[in-house]
């Protein structure tokens, strides 16, 4: 099994750099990312580090959700080519599923990776509140409730959003049951 994270050493800044890889499968960041962090941290002078951590923070539930998806790709047995992350959405590049029931599971599995984390973060906060540590507060909402708003709006049933393949998985459960069924009965 390849390491779980790699960097690329050295990185070479292109339209689509390649800044490492995770699970084998090769990491792009898109300049766009680069510019838009320039551009936020220019005008966060004041509380720069405040910035670069929101940043990261953010960054970190788009690159939670394709691992996700990259995740669930491999153990179906999917090769994984590659993550590309943009400024607001992310894209895992693999290769075609077994069955369309896999195919939904795969894309059901951004968001369950997004909800492993902002669910405890979530319940964290409604039981012990917020603390007097602003960053804190900050990674709360970003890991938390932005990371679950963020996940449920991408399961609308609209392509190229998730939920457009994931909704699949009550028919094709359906069929795998219907089929299921009709062989023991022979």
């Amino acid at each position: 099994m390849p390491p779980l994270i790699k960097f690329a050493n050295p990185i070479r800044f292109d339209k689509k750099t390649k800044i490492g890889e995770i699970r084998g499968a090769d990491l792009y960041v898109h300049w766009t990312v680069f510019l838009v962090a320039a551009i936020i941290l220019a005008g966060a002078l004041r509380r720069p580090a405040f910035s670069l951590l929101g940043l990261t923070a953010y960054w970190g539930v788009l690159l939670l959700h394709e691992t996700g998806h990259l995740i669930a790709a491999q153990r179906f047995g999917c090769p994984v080519f590659s993550i590309e992350l943009y400024p607001i959405w992310g894209v895992t590049w693999f290769g075609t599923p077994w069955s369309r029931l896999d195919h939904c599971i795969i894309a059901w599995a951004g968001v369950v990776a997004q909800a492993v984390i902002a669910v405890p973060v979530i319940l964290w906060v409604l039981v012990f509140g917020y603390t007097r540590f602003e960053l804190v507060n900050m990674l709360f909402v970003i890991l938390g409730f932005f990371s679950l708003g963020v996940a449920v709006l991408n399961l609308f049933p609209i392509p190229p959003l998730d939920g457009a393949t994931a909704w699949g998985i009550v028919p094709a459960l359906l069929a795998q049951r219907r089929a299921r069924v009709k062989n023991t009965r022979y």
